[in-house]
């Protein structure tokens, strides 16, 4: 399965209920906002990718909470892992050139133009709100 996955990333998320919970967004290089990821780094394997990721362009730290979410976009294959964020730095790898932003899920659609990551916020949000119930 691995294989076939063309970049692992997370849905870095904070907040403990569907009333307070958000999501953190990064500025990509074309101007618009997606989730960190990238390609898969074989010696940390695909949650440590993730997570890799997460630090060069979030510059967060934090745990994965639940399995992978995969979805295509343009043709590729992706999966994220929820990630709970534990410590946001000031000052990290692409921090000269990334932005983030904290956002809701109900916000994603003036931020995120692909459908499929939309819908993982959604579905990633869901899992949540349910386990915390």
């Amino acid at each position: 399965m691995e294989k076939r996955v063309s970049k692992w990333g997370v849905v870095p998320f904070r907040g403990i209920d569907n009333e307070n919970l958000e999501f953190l967004i990064v500025s990509t290089k074309n101007g618009n906002w997606g989730l960190p990821k990238g390609n898969l780094m074989k010696k940390l394997g695909s949650k440590g990718t993730a997570l890799q990721e997460a630090y060069e362009e979030a510059g967060i730290i934090g745990s994965v909470v639940d399995q992978k979410v995969s979805t295509k976009i343009k043709g590729k294959r992706m999966a994220f892992y929820p990630m709970e964020v534990k410590n946001e730095l000031a000052v990290w790898p692409e921090s000269n050139w990334r932005q983030r932003k904290w956002i809701r899920s109900n916000e994603a659609k003036n931020y995120l133009h692909h459908h499929s990551l939309r819908s993982i916020l959604e579905e990633i949000s869901e899992k949540i709100f349910k386990s915390c119930s």
